[in-house]
């Protein structure tokens, strides 16, 4: 089995539409150490409370960021230097937002998850669309979300 074969898959179709990267709320690349969770959580509410979506949509992605960009910080990139990238904004392809969190270190096949190990879950519960992909430079987790009209 290659390490593709051990990607998870989220429920959902696929995420193919990513944030616009001229109009993105959010554009930050940082280390991938403990305390980028914390600042980039801070940006994405620090859009998110500018209204861009609904209260409940807000909740969603504030959860599934952190999942994302925690994984990032403990799975892909233990013990060597790499960074985490986060784009929120419009989606490139019409309404609503889309969220991209990637990294360059490299996937780390899932291990018993004992009382952890639910963030793959989560993401693809809330967004109404997501997508990992892995590859040699590294994973890439996209996530959309419809405007409150295409509800």
């Amino acid at each position: 089995m290659s390490a593709a074969d051990d990607v998870p898959r989220t429920e959902g179709p696929a995420c193919v539409c990513w944030p616009e990267p001229e109009g993105a709320g959010v554009r930050q690349r940082l280390d991938a150490e403990p305390e980028t969770v914390r600042v980039l959580r801070r940006e994405v509410r620090a859009w998110l409370d500018g209204g861009h979506v609904d209260e409940e949509t807000a909740e969603s992605i504030l959860l599934v960021v952190d999942e994302a960009v925690t994984n990032a910080v403990e799975h892909a990139c233990p013990g060597w230097d790499c960074s985490v990238e986060l784009v929120a904004g419009p989606r490139a392809c019409g309404g609503g937002v889309s969220v991209l969190v990637a990294d360059d270190g490299e996937w780390q096949p899932r291990g018993d998850p004992g009382f952890r190990g639910r963030g793959i879950d989560l993401i693809g519960r809330l967004a109404q669309r997501s997508t990992i992909e892995t590859g040699g430079d590294g994973t890439t987790v996209r996530m959309c979300w419809p405007s409150s009209s295409d509800r």
